[in-house]
């Protein structure tokens, strides 16, 4: 289960990304982020899988801290970004191996 408590991201310069949001995502639900550009999709995406760090609320995975114990929510974790780096050069294999190496 995925628990998002009062997250609050706010970037440099003051833009308030993520205001005090909260959800549950439970074993088997599936949920999908709507919204104009800016509106927080990516960066609650980011934090969930402690890839971008947050200024308050908290984020747990089958109720382990993402904060705390970052690399136990990353092992049951997958993530595919909007824009990844990819290299023309690896296999799709060495890619992920890649990938898991640098993040865990």
């Amino acid at each position: 289960m995925l628990q998002i408590d009062h997250l609050n991201k706010t970037y440099t310069g003051g833009k308030k990304a993520v205001n005090d949001l909260s959800m549950r995502v439970c074993e088997g639900d599936i949920y999908g982020f709507i919204g104009q550009n800016g509106a927080g999709k990516t960066t609650t995406l980011r934090a969930v899988t402690g890839i971008l760090p947050f200024e308050s609320g908290e984020i747990t995975i089958n109720g382990m801290s993402i904060k705390e114990q970052p690399v136990a929510c990353k092992s049951i974790l997958a993530y595919i970004p909007d824009n990844p780096d990819l290299y023309e050069y690896l296999t799709g294999i060495q890619y992920l191996n890649y990938i898991g190496d640098i993040f865990g």
